[in-house]
C-alpha cells in the first residue's frame, strides 16, 4: 500500500512540474513571472512542512493531515485551468505547494517506522515514487499534445485524489516529524568544510532543480514537441534508479569528494552543452547522464554530511543540507533562471547554469584542502 501511495503521489508531481512552465508561457507570462511561480514551491515547502510536523507530533494525526491537505491540493489544481493572470496563477500554485508539502515527510516517517517494525526495504518503497514521476511525465506529455497543456492539472488532481482514497489503508504507525533546523546551528557554522559543501550544493543542486522547471521551454525551443518533453523526463528520471543502486561502489572507489566533483562536473557540462543549441535527437540520446549526475550526487552528499558533522547534530545538519539544496537552491535557481530567460534567452540561461555549476564544482575540489 505504501508503494502505491508513493506511486500516485509522484504521478502528480511528474505531471505538473515538468509542463507547468510551458502552460504559463502559453498563457502569456514572462520568464521572470514563470521563475517566481515555480520558485514559490520550495518556499512554501520550507514554511509549511514544520506546521504539518507540529500537527502530526501533537495529535498523531498523520492520516487526517494527508487526507485534508491532499484533498485541498486536488481541488486547487482543478481551478488552475479556469483562471487567468499572473496573480491568480501565483496564488493557486502557492496553495497547491503548501498543501501537498505534507506528503513526503509524513510518508517517509510512516515508511521508515513500518520497515523497522515489520521488516522490508525502504528503498524499494521509495522507488515507486521515481517510477510514478517518470511515467507521469511521459503520459502528461502525450495528453498535452492531444488535448492541451491544461491536462496536466487534471492528471495531478486524479493522482492526489487517488492518494486520498488510499489514506485509510495506510499503516497506523506513529509518526515523528522533527524540523529543528536551528538546533546545533552554532556548531555547524564553525565547520568550514560543511559551509563550503553547502555553498557547492547550493549551486550544483540549485541548477539541477532549475533544469526541471526550464527543460520544457528549452526542448521546445530546439524544435522538440510537448510529447518529447514527457519522454525526456521518463528517460532522465528512469536513469537515476540503476545508478543509485551501484552508487555506493563508485563512491568507495573515487572517494566522497571525487564522487561529488564527478557528478557536479557532469551536470555542469550538460548545461553548457544545452547552451550550444543542440538538436533534439542529440539531447535525448544523452539524457542518461542525469543518472550519472543526480544518481551519484544525492547519496554522496548525504554520506558527506554524515561523515563530516558531529553525531549529536547530524540530524540538524541533514535538515540544513536539504533546506539549502532542495529549498533555497531550487528557489534561487528557478527565480534567477526566469530573469535570465527574459534577458539572454533559454540558451544563455543554460550557459549561466553551467558556469554556476562549475563554481560549485570548484568549491567541492577545495574540500580536499580543508581539514575536518
Amino acid at each position: 500500500m505504501l508503494g502505491a501511495y508513493y506511486f500516485f503521489f509522484f504521478v502528480g508531481f511528474g505531471a505538473l512540474y515538468p509542463m507547468l512552465p510551458l502552460f504559463l508561457r502559453e498563457n502569456g507570462l514572462s520568464g521572470g513571472q514563470i521563475g517566481i511561480i515555480t520558485g514559490i514551491g520550495p518556499i512554501m515547502t520550507v514554511l509549511f512542512q514544520p506546521l504539518w510536523g507540529m500537527i502530526v507530533d501533537r495529535w498523531q494525526a498523520q492520516r487526517l493531515v494527508l487526507f485534508t491537505t491532499l484533498s485541498v491540493a486536488a481541488l486547487l489544481s482543478l481551478l488552475y485551468p479556469q483562471v487567468g493572470g499572473y496573480a491568480l496563477f501565483l496564488l493557486l500554485f502557492a496553495g497547491m505547494a503548501a498543501f501537498h508539502s505534507s506528503g513526503v515527510p509524513i510518508l517517509d516517517s510512516i515508511s521508515l517506522r513500518t520497515v523497522a517494525k515489520h521488516g522490508g526495504d525502504y528503498g524499494s518503497l521509495r522507488l515507486w515514487g521515481a517510477i510514478g514521476f517518470a511515467v507521469a511525465s511521459w503520459v502528461a506529455g502525450k495528453l498535452s499534445d492531444l488535448s492541451g497543456l491544461q491536462a496536466i492539472f487534471y492528471v495531478y488532481a486524479v493522482a492526489m485524489a487517488s492518494c486520498v482514497l488510499l489514506t485509510r489503508a495506510l499503516p497506523k504507525e506513529p509518526a515523528e516529524m522533527k524540523f529543528e533546523l536551528l538546533k546545533g546551528l552554532g556548531k555547524l557554522i564553525r565547520l568550514p568544510r560543511f559551509l563550503v559543501f553547502l555553498f557547492g550544493t547550493f549551486l550544483i543542486f540549485g541548477t539541477i532543480q532549475a533544469n526541471n522547471s526550464y527543460y520544457s521551454i528549452f526542448f521546445t525551443a530546439i524544435g522538440g514537441n510537448v510529447a518529447g518533453v514527457g519522454l525526456s523526463f521518463l528517460i532522465a528520471a528512469g536513469s537515476e534508479a540503476p545508478v543509485m543502486k551501484f552508487a555506493g561502489r563508485l563512491i568507495s572507489r573515487t572517494g566522497l569528494i571525487g564522487a561529488l566533483v564527478l557528478s557536479g562536473s557532469i551536470a555542469a557540462l550538460r548545461w553548457l552543452f544545452y547552451g550550444m543549441e543542440p538538436s533534439p535527437v542529440l539531447v535525448m540520446s544523452l539524457l542518461f547522464v542525469q543518472g550519472l549526475s543526480t544518481g551519484i550526487y544525492i547519496p554522496a552528499a548525504a554520506e558527506f554530511v554524515r561523515r563530516n558533522t558531529p553525531e549529536e547534530i547530524r540530524v540538524t545538519a541533514l535538515g540544513i543540507y536539504s533546506a539549502i539544496g532542495n529549498g533555497l537552491g531550487s528557489m534561487a535557481g528557478t527565480m534567477v533562471g526566469g530573469l535570465l530567460l527574459d534577458r539572454v534567452g533559454i540558451f544563455g540561461t543554460y550557459t549561466v547554469f553551467g558556469i554556476a555549476s562549475l563554481v560549485g564544482v570548484a568549491a567541492m575540489v577545495s574540500l580536499r584542502f580543508i581539514k575536518k
